[in-house]
C-alpha cells in the first residue's frame, strides 16, 4: 500500500512518468488503453522493481474496484446478508466513560484499580478474562478496537476492512509478498473467523514439548483445557450443512482416495450455515469471544474499555529475585462520536493509567505483542522473533452451473493426506476458503491481463469455488516497530516462505486440481504467477479416465515443477494465523515467557495469546490458542488468590 502511494506520487510528475512510463504525460492523463499498456510492460518487465509496481497497483486496484463496483455484485447475484440472516440478541456489554479533561492544554490521566489488566479482547484473552474473573478477581479487559453489536453485522466489505481488520483488511510484509489478515475489533480474530476448531495434532503437541521443555502440551491438562473450551463454544461437527465447495472437496477426496473430513464448528452445537462470518456475524450463531467468554466474565464482574491503546507497561519496584514488578499500564483513551459511532469529527481522547495489584496480561495478538513488549523496554532477543504465518496459495475452479460461493459455511471440510511431508509434522492441510467477493477475487490479481478479461474472470465467480494450501511452516519471520514511528506503535513485519514450505503448499495444489477435475470443473486455476489456467474442453467432459487425460496431465506438469523446485520468487501468499512472536520455553536463552506465561525478566507481566506457541500449530490455532490461555489463566488466578509465588513452576 505504502509502495503503491509513494509510486503514484512518482508518475503522478513528469519526471516521474518519464521514468517509470516513457513519457512525460501522467498515468492519471493516458486513455485507458494506454494505461493497460504500461501496466503490461510492468507486468511483463526484465527489472524487478516494474514487477514489484505492477504487482502493487494490481493488487490494490482490483481489490479497491471488486469493493467498489456498483454492478459487480449485482451481476453475481450476490446479496448484501446471507439468505434467510436473522439478527441474535448478543450481549449488553457495557463499557467505561470518562469525561474530557479539564485542562485542556495538559490532560490529566484518569486512573483506574483494579486486580488484573488485560490488553486484548479476542479469542485468547477473553478466555483468560473469563477464568479470572471466574477466581474472584476484579479483571479489567481493554482493548483499542471498538464493539460492533449484531444489528451491526455483517458489515459491507468496505466497513468491515475499515472497522473488523487491522491496516483496512491487509498488511504486507517488507517485500510485498506474504499479505496478513488480522481482526481488529472488540472479540478480535474471534468476530471474523470461520468456525474451524480443530485440535493440536499429536506429532505437533510432541514437537512443541521437545522444543520448548515444557512437559504441558503432552499432558491430560492440555486436552482438558482444549476440551473445556470447545465446550463452551458448543463445538461440533453434528450440524454441519456442507456448502457446493466444500462438498466438492470431501466428494473429489473420496474418488481419489484421499481422507476427507468434517470440521468441527463453534456454533453452539447448532446448525450455522452462514458464509458472511468473516465480515461479523449478525446472527450470533458463531459462539466466538463475544457470544460466550466475554458475557461470562461481565456476568463475574469484569470491566470493559474499548478505545484504549496501551503504550507501555508500568513498573514499581523488583521482587526478592531481582525481576522487576509490572502493576499497571498507561495509555489513551479515545471516545465515540456524539453518534456511538467512531468516524465523527467530535471524538476526544483522554490519558489513563490502570493499576493492576496483581500483574498484567498481554493478549494482544502476535503482531502486536511485541511491540508493546518492546514499547516497556523488554529487552529479550526473543520478543518479535519466531513468527510463524500460516503460508496459502489459493486454489480455484469455475463449474458450468451456478455454485453460489460465498452460500453455507465458510470451512466445513479438510483433507490431510499432506500435513506431514517430511515426517517432522510439516506440510499442508487443504481446506476451503471464504468466498467473499472482495476478499478472494483479488488474490488472483495476477490474472489480469486487461480491463475486460479482468472483469470477467470476476463475474465468472458466480460459477466458482476456492480453497487453500495451509502450511504448517518450517520458516520464520519477525515483527518489528516501523523505524520511522517514534511511538514504536506501527507494526512491520519480515517473512520469506522457505523453499520446503514453497514445496509442500505446492503439493496441496496438485492434489486440488485433481480432486476439482474429477469433480468436473470447468476450469481449473491457482494464484501462482506462470501457471496458465487449465481449461476443459467438450471431449473430456466424462471422468471416465480419472485423472488420466492427457491434456489434463501435460497441464500438472506445471504445477508438479512447483512441488520440485517451489514457487517462482515472486509468488505472493496470504494469512490469517499468526504465531510464536513471543514464544514459551524453559530457558529464558532460548524463548521469550517462561512455563507460566510470565515474561523472563519480570514479576506480573504475562503473556497469554498465539504468541506464546513454541512453533507453528499446523491446524486453525484458535482452539489450540484458547486451550493455552485456559491453563496459563489457572496458574495466574492461582498465583494472584493464594498470594505465594509459584516462581516458573511448569503447568
Amino acid at each position: 500500500m505504502t509502495h503503491s502511494l509513494l509510486t503514484h506520487t512518482a508518475y503522478s510528475t513528469r519526471l516521474g512518468s518519464l521514468a517509470l512510463i516513457g513519457t512525460t504525460t501522467s498515468f492519471a492523463d493516458l486513455s485507458i488503453s494506454e494505461r493497460q499498456q504500461v501496466l503490461q510492460g510492468w507486468r511483463d518487465a526484465r527489472l524487478p522493481l516494474f514487477r514489484k509496481l505492477f504487482r502493487s497497483l494490481a493488487a490494490l486496484l482490483t481489490q479497491t474496484w471488486v469493493r467498489l463496483s456498483p454492478t459487480l455484485g449485482n451481476v453475481l447475484a450476490y446479496p448484501r446478508v446471507p439468505l434467510n440472516h436473522n439478527f441474535g440478541e448478543g450481549f449488553p456489554f457495557k463499557f467505561l466513560q470518562f469525561p474530557p479533561s479539564d485542562t485542556p492544554v495538559k490532560a490529566s490521566p484518569e486512573t483506574i484499580e483494579t486486580d488484573i489488566v488485560l490488553v486484548g479482547s479476542g479469542c485468547t484473552g477473553a478466555v483468560a478474562a473469563s477464568m479470572l474473573a471466574d477466581a474472584g478477581l476484579s479483571v479489567l479487559v481493554v482493548d483499542k478496537s471498538y464493539y460492533y453489536s449484531p444489528k451491526h453485522l455483517p458489515m459491507s466489505e468496505v466497513d468491515a476492512a475499515r472497522n473488523l481488520f487491522a491496516n483496512g483488511g491487509v498488511t504486507c510484509s517488507d517485500d510485498g509478498l506474504m499479505n496478513l489478515v488480522a481482526g481488529s475489533c472488540w472479540g478480535g480474530g474471534g468476530t471474523v473467523n470461520w468456525s474451524a476448531s480443530l485440535h493440536l495434532q499429536g506429532y505437533v503437541r510432541e514437537a512443541w514439548r521437545a522444543s520448548s521443555g515444557i512437559p504441558y502440551f503432552t499432558s491430560a491438562a492440555f486436552q482438558n483445557d482444549m476440551d473445556a473450551v470447545c465446550e463452551v463454544m458448543g463445538v461440533g461437527t453434528q450440524y454441519i450443512e456442507h456448502n457446493f465447495g466444500n462438498k466438492q472437496l470431501l466428494e473429489g477426496a473420496r474418488k481419489l482416495g484421499m481422507n476427507g473430513k468434517a470440521v468441527p464448528q463453534n456454533t453452539g452445537g447448532a446448525a450455522h450455515s452462514c458464509g458472511y462470518c468473516t465480515l461479523g456475524c449478525g446472527s450470533c450463531g458463531k459462539k466466538g469471544p463475544t457470544e460466550t467468554w466475554l458475557p461470562n466474565a461481565a456476568r463475574k464482574g469484569a470491566q470493559f474499555i474499548e478505545g484504549f491503546e496501551v503504550e507501555e507497561v508500568i513498573y514499581e519496584g523488583k521482587d526478592a529475585a531481582g525481576n522487576r514488578k509490572a502493576t499497571g499500564v498507561r495509555g489513551l483513551w479515545t471516545s465515540r462520536d456524539s453518534n456511538s459511532g467512531t468516524s465523527g469529527t467530535d471524538r476526544y481522547t483522554r490519558p489513563v493509567v490502570i493499576k493492576a495489584k496483581h500483574g498484567v496480561v498481554i493478549s494482544a495478538g502476535a503482531m502486536h505483542t511485541p511491540l508493546l513488549l518492546k514499547r516497556s523496554g523488554i529487552t529479550n532477543p526473543h520478543v518479535g522473533r519466531h513468527l510463524h504465518l500460516h503460508p496459502v496459495s489459493f486454489c480455484g475452479a469455475k463449474f458450468d452451473q451456478d455454485t453460489h460461493p460465498w452460500d453455507g459455511s465458510i470451512l466445513t471440510s479438510v483433507v490431510n493426506d499432506f500435513e506431514n511431508q517430511d515426517g517432522q509434522g510439516h506440510g499442508v492441510k487443504m481446506e476451503a476458503t471464504t468466498m467473499i467477493p472482495g476478499l478472494w477475487i483479488p488474490f488472483y490479481a495476477s490474472f489480469w491481463e486487461d480491463a475486460l478479461k479482468w472483469k470477467t474472470f470476476a463475474a465468472e465467480m458466480r460459477n466458482s469455488c476456492g480453497y487453500i494450501s495451509l502450511a504448517r511452516d518450517e520458516g520464520e519471520g519477525r515483527v518489528y516497530p516501523d523505524p520511522a514511528d517514534k511511538s514504536q506503535k506501527r507494526m512491520m513485519y519480515s517473512y520469506k516462505v522457505s523453499k520446503k514450505d514453497k514445496k509442500h503448499i505446492a503439493k496441496g495444489l496438485l492434489a486440488f486440481a485433481k480432486i476439482l477435475y474429477v469433480q468436473g470443473a470447468r476450469e481449473i486455476f491457482v494464484s501462482v504467477p506462470g501457471i496458465p489456467s487449465f481449461v476443459r474442453t467438450e471431449q473430456q467432459t466424462t471422468n471416465d479416465d480419472g485423472v488420466n487425460n492427457a491434456d489434463f496431465q501435460a497441464w500438472l506438469t506445471h504445477l508438479e515443477r512447483l512441488v520440485e523446485v517451489g514457487h517462482p520468487a515472486e509468488a505472493q501468499y496470504a494469512s490469517a494465523h499468526q504465531m510464536g512472536s513471543a514464544r514459551m520455553g524453559s530457558s529464558k536463552y532460548t524463548s521469550a515467557v517462561d512455563p507460566n506465561g510470565q515474561v523472563w525478566g519480570t514479576n506480573g507481566l504475562y503473556v497469554v495469546d498465539t504468541s506464546v506457541f513454541p512453533q507453528a500449530s499446523g491446524v486453525n490455532p484458535m482452539v489450540t490458542g484458547m486451550g493455552v490461555a485456559r491453563g496459563l489463566a489457572r496458574g495466574i488466578a492461582e498465583r494472584a488468590t493464594t498470594g505465594k509465588d509459584t516462581g516458573r513452576a511448569k503447568l
